[in-house]
């Protein structure tokens, strides 16, 4: 699992042993000897593909038991009510959404108060069952494994529940030799009955666990069946969850690729579990010195050197100079495509000073009505025959053909791309193979956005609800600005901006988030765009804030005065009609029916540093977005739950800077 989710372990002396647990551990354990553990090393070395071996009954139900009942009495960590420094913790990121505890090495007293750690003997109990001497022989025994540590102990309790997720990883990180999960699936006495569950020993709960729930690790393999390296598209093997069993694994760099899939059950239904890792020995233990090298190796093939070495779709060149602005035949070409308002002259000058001055606009009503009510129908049909009506994870293979293929690797990405003509969305297509290339949307991209495209690289994007995402990821910090253009074509999110049905697209996923590069203040920038100065805000001090915010008012104050425009400094303005924007002191009409009150809004997330930007999924509407160097982004993984698959179609651009004629702005030719 990765480390971003819990904190790394601390140093050896937190992993001590103490004598009251020592004394526990023995009666828990129910360990095989002889022929049954020389049978699971068999299993192993031959599992695919990659060694993994799955084994019930090590722990008795009796402690199981007792840690899930134990686990109900956490609370949510630091709120009333919960132990002090320790409790559930709501962790969602691009790659996962689950509930955690804290690192179980930290259940010692240098840590923990007393109060608390009183409160916890049960999953104590359990943690040194798991690192003692014993245990760790079996599994070194079962995996043919080398030494394993038995101070750095690394693991946490999860609670999965319906949407939680984590996407493909390989665990590769630090001093790993062997991952765990042990399952504790649980139910509440009273919720609907299953075949897959019965009732615990103690009676207070029901265990047990139907794999049409999700929730099952998903295993899967090196692309083109190499030893190493990049992970395919789909899952091989597929492990159930079952009550009280363990799955063991071999940590190895590119090739230890797994998931957990989707929870898509509620009626309180927990997808519990303990899962970990068995370390290298650290100095001071037997066989310290004995992993040295694989170190190289690791490094070389970590799941982040994976995402950042991905291969992508090769940027296109143009072969001609960028045009001076739109001429009436781009035009006659664009309306084929493009709401009529986006065409005029006052609208473009509009969108071109909203775009210079925060880098980023959302388009509503995008398309031509005619145009996206074909693309709606077209895609509302595919939905409807890829899922039909069942609530369930679709399988791996849907949406495939028809000119659709899966994109990888899933080690960035997963999702299903157009890639040749297509009879099920021709009018989808259009967009891509006639507009998106096109001199005319070169241009048009140049007017809004005062800028030079030079190259790009388009697609169109299908991803299947409870199977895709993409992983955060972006340029250098020492490349170059790049312009994103995605326009949102899920039919079933045409909804009114800033609506309540807009709010409640969120809990689908499917979003897409700009989020600020590591270490933002030290990046030279090369354009330094609206996000970007977020993310310098976001790693400044209070006094730098302050000092910051202050001279910005000043230098937004002059503006003002010196455009006539004092009342609002040149920002937009919104009367009893609707939205407005002022340029020069004067201001631009335009037709109601294409926009929104959300149209020419910079979404102000970064100023917390959360993400720089979010947008939920949409339909017909356009996101530009000028990306500084080092900024990443990602589509966040669309739940099964969703209506349907999240549509959409774009890309980015490289771009270089307009040479201006004079002081006049880009604007459309009459």
């Amino acid at each position: 699992m990765p480390s971003t989710v819990r904190p790394r372990s601390p140093g050896p002396e937190v992993g001590r042993e103490s004598k009251k647990a020592k004394a526990d551990v023995s009666p828990a354990i129910t360990l095989p000897e002889g022929a049954t553990r020389h049978s699971l090393h068999e299993t192993y070395e031959q599992s695919t593909p990659y060694k993994h071996i799955v084994v019930p009954g090590l722990l008795t139900d009796e402690l199981l038991e007792s840690v899930v009942e134990e686990t109900k009495t956490y609370g949510v960590r630091g709120e009333e009510g919960s132990l002090p420094g320790w409790g559930w913790e709501q962790k969602e990121t691009d790659i996962y959404k689950i509930q955690q505890t804290p690192d179980l090495a930290s259940l010692d007293e240098q840590h923990l108060p007393e109060e608390t750690l009183a409160a916890l003997p049960c999953i104590t109990r359990l943690k040194e069952a798991l690192y003692s001497q014993e245990f760790r022989k079996f599994v070194r025994d079962v995996t043919g494994c080398g030494p394993l540590s038995g101070k750095k102990t690394d693991c946490s309790v999860g609670l999965y529940t319906q949407g939680s997720h984590l996407l493909l990883h390989d665990d590769s990180i630090s001093t790993r030799v062997i991952s765990y999960i042990l399952y504790l699936p649980n139910s509440p006495l009273d919720a609907p009955a299953s075949d897959y569950t019965k009732p615990a020993d103690n009676g207070k709960f029901l265990k047990g666990w139907d794999p049409k729930w999700g929730g099952s690790l998903e295993l899967f393999p090196v692309e083109n069946g190499d030893e190493r390296g990049l992970p395919g598209t789909k899952a091989v093997a597929s492990l159930p969850v079952k009550w009280g069993q363990i799955i063991f694994f071999q940590v190895q760099p590119g090739r230890s690729y797994h998931s957990v899939e989707e929870v898509i059950v509620g009626d309180g239904r927990r997808r519990l579990g303990v899962s970990g890792w068995f370390h290298r020995p650290i100095e001071g233990e037997e066989g310290f010195g004995a992993y040295e090298d694989e170190k190289a190796q690791r490094a070389a093939l970590s799941s982040l050197a994976q995402i950042t070495a991905a291969p992508t779709i090769p940027m296109v060149p143009y072969t001609a100079d960028p045009p001076a602005g739109l001429t009436p035949s781009h035009i006659a070409f664009l309306k084929d495509f493009l709401a009529p308002s986006y065409l005029t002259p006052q609208t473009l000058e509009k969108l071109s000073g909203q775009f210079v001055e925060a880098s980023e606009i959302v388009l509503h009503n995008f398309l031509r009505p005619d145009l996206a009510d074909k693309i709606k129908a077209e895609t509302k049909a595919a939905d409807a025959a890829a899922y039909g009506d069942s609530k369930l994870i679709p399988g791996q293979d849907v949406g495939e053909g028809d000119g659709w293929a899966l994109q990888g690797p899933a080690s960035k990405h997963r999702f299903a791309s157009l890639v040749s003509e297509s009879a099920a969305t021709p009018a989808l297509r259009s967009v891509l193979a006639q507009l998106l290339p096109s001199e005319a949307w070169r241009a048009w991209l140049g007017v809004v956005s005062s800028l030079a495209p030079m190259a790009y690289r388009a697609e169109a994007r299908r991803f299947r609800r409870g199977l895709d995402y993409t992983l955060a990821n972006g340029e250098e910090r020492a490349g170059e600005a790049r312009l994103d253009a995605f326009l949102g074509l899920s039919w079933w999110a045409d909804v009114p901006a800033g609506s309540d049905a807009e709010d409640a697209l969120i809990e689908h996923g499917g979003w897409e988030c700009y989020l600020a590069a590591p270490d933002e203040s030290e990046d030279p920038e090369t354009y330094q765009s609206a996000l970007a100065k977020r993310a310098a805000a976001a790693n400044r001090t209070e006094a730098e804030q302050e000092a910051a915010e202050a001279e910005e008012k000043e230098a937004v104050a002059g503006a003002g005065a010196e455009n006539g425009d004092e009342a609002n400094g040149g920002e937009s303005k919104k009367g009893d009609d609707g939205p407005k924007i002022t340029m020069g002191g004067v201001e631009l009409e335009f037709d109601p029916d294409q926009f929104s009150d959300g149209d020419f809004d910079s979404d102000s997330e970064g100023e917390d540093g959360g993400p720089l930007l979010t947008q939920p999924v949409s339909f017909n509407r356009l996101l530009l977005v000028l990306r500084d160097p080092g900024v990443m982004r990602f589509v966040k993984y669309l739940s099964a739950a969703a209506p349907g698959s999240r549509w959409d179609v774009g890309g980015e651009w490289e771009v270089g800077m307009l040479e201006e004629e004079g002081e006049e702005e880009p604007t459309a030719a009459e």
